[in-house]
């Protein structure tokens, strides 16, 4: 996360969590009265990071971050949710699996620096409805039961929440999965490759067709690992609610 500084929306907090925020490297900052400000925010820019009170009117910050995620974003941002200091948030296991860290309200910029760095070493969570879609659809394909299918689920889970990881895949997108695979970027690339060519060797054709329908150049008769990637992570992203 340290590599990756753009805009973000601070939300119910005061004009000191928006200065944390540029003290932190991020640029430009907007600030938001309540949720229904953060999410129209959130919906208009390309968000690498959200910064909230854990409680807003009408709505507390698990519930917040759970709206994000159902949003169809080429920008998953990593939210953090400013808490009283020493209180757990009523809501706080969830937090984890929605991509959310909580810290102590007033944050510095080394709290923050600090959250963003877990939420990267963890890798994007997809919500249970996304990665049970994105299971189902691997199987329809005919990718197998290998370490390839791990490294293809982490790098969709990767696109999907930060659309610019495809671009390029050797220099940003291998190197992620490949550190939440516990693998090189180059074993990474060539499971992923030989996942795919499995599949359109063994899988079912009217299947494969069905999902990528004549998106493949079919001279070449398979996807490549940037159109597979790519595919998976955009019918994540389009499908289901807005």
């Amino acid at each position: 996360m340290r590599g990756l500084r753009g805009y973000a929306v601070s939300a119910g907090l005061s004009g000191r969590a928006a200065e944390v925020l540029v003290q932190a490297g991020f640029s430009p900052v907007e600030r938001a009265a309540d949720a229904a400000g953060a999410l129209q925010m959130v919906q208009a820019r390309q968000t690498d990071v959200l910064l909230a009170n854990a409680i807003l009117p009408g709505m507390d910050g698990a519930a917040l971050a759970a709206r994000v995620r159902g949003m169809r974003l080429n920008v998953q941002p990593a939210i953090l949710l400013a808490r009283l200091p020493g209180c757990r948030l009523p809501d706080e296991e969830r937090l984890e699996s929605l991509g959310a860290a909580a810290l102590d309200n007033p944050p510095d910029a080394g709290a923050v620096l600090a959250a963003l760095d877990g939420l990267a070493a963890r890798g994007p969570a997809l919500p249970a409805e996304k990665a049970e879609r994105l299971s189902s659809l691997m199987d329809a394909l005919g990718v197998p039961d290998h370490i390839g299918r791990e490294c293809l689920r982490r790098a969709v889970a990767l696109a999907w929440a930060d659309r610019r990881r495809l671009y390029p895949l050797k220099t940003r997108l291998y190197p992620e999965t490949a550190r939440l695979a516990g693998v090189t970027p180059a074993q990474a690339e060539r499971a992923i490759r030989y996942v795919i060519d499995a599949a359109w060797r063994a899988g079912d054709i009217d299947q494969q067709q069905k999902i990528f329908g004549d998106t493949i150049d079919a001279r070449r008769g398979r996807p490549t690992c940037g159109e597979m990637i790519a595919q998976l992570a955009d019918i994540l992203r389009w499908e289901g609610r807005p």
